[in-house]
């Protein structure tokens, strides 16, 4: 068991989608979702606005890498120009810098995966040998093990997906399911495959209120703030 106070000046890195950009120190910088013009739509001003700025403002840490990339998704897809899925070589291997390897590593993917109604088992099925990038939690499988073998004395937190909502559209519903699947496949999904390499479930899923939007997926500072505190309130589950 580990307390909240042992993560000051450790190192942080995110592996992330569109949710945790920010113009300025997301890297590759022309995948940035919170550009100049969302950024002020969405009273997201510096660093300390976003989740995971929060996050490690508040254990004392400090960002070494945040290697999130718009539109992202965990599978690899065919029609994919570049690496940007979380299982590439690629994603997996740019979570250090100068010869320095992260502390913790936060990976906030999947919400991607689940928008595009991504099949999570081979034949719906959970398979424990099967190893199709293009598949949910096979792919899952793959960026952790990636992750631990090129930063074996990293711990690496998986979160959930959490559900949103939008306080500026009074008829928003949010779609639990995409493609016939229930968001809640990929969360157990993500469970599953953090057992399996050890790592720490963030579970915004069943840990989290509903997260504010600027249209049902982005968050507004209020937004950020409501995953930010659910991420502390996860991690103070631990302590002893």
């Amino acid at each position: 068991m580990r307390t909240l106070s042992e993560y000051r000046v450790k190192l942080f890195s995110v592996l992330g989608d569109s949710v945790s950009t920010f113009e300025g120190c997301s890297e590759p910088e022309y995948a940035v979702y919170y550009d100049i013009s969302h950024k002020l739509s969405a009273g997201i001003l510096n660093t300390l606005d976003t989740w995971w700025g929060q996050v490690i403002q508040r254990l004392g840490g400090k960002l070494l890498v945040n290697n999130s990339f718009s539109g992202s998704t965990v599978c690899w897809h065919p029609l994919y120009e570049i690496q940007s899925y979380g299982c590439s070589d690629e994603r997996t291997s740019s979570l250090g810098r100068d010869g320095v390897s992260p502390d913790v590593i936060m990976i906030y993917l999947g919400t991607n995966d689940w928008g595009c109604g991504t099949r999570v088992f081979q034949d719906e099925r959970y398979d424990p040998v099967a190893d199709n990038p293009a598949l949910f939690l096979p792919a899952y499988r793959q960026m952790l093990k990636k992750l631990r073998t090129n930063y074996p004395n990293a711990e690496i937190w998986c979160f959930t997906l959490s559900v949103s909502q939008c306080s500026a559209q009074s008829d928003f519903s949010f779609p639990y399911c995409y493609g016939g699947r229930h968001i809640s496949e990929y969360c157990d999904a993500i469970r599953l495959c953090a057992a399996e390499y050890g790592c720490r479930v963030i579970d915004l899923y069943n840990g989290s209120d509903p997260y504010d939007t600027l249209d049902g997926f982005h968050p507004t500072a209020g937004g950020m703030k409501t995953i930010a505190d659910a991420v502390i309130n996860e991690l103070t589950k631990y302590e002893t």
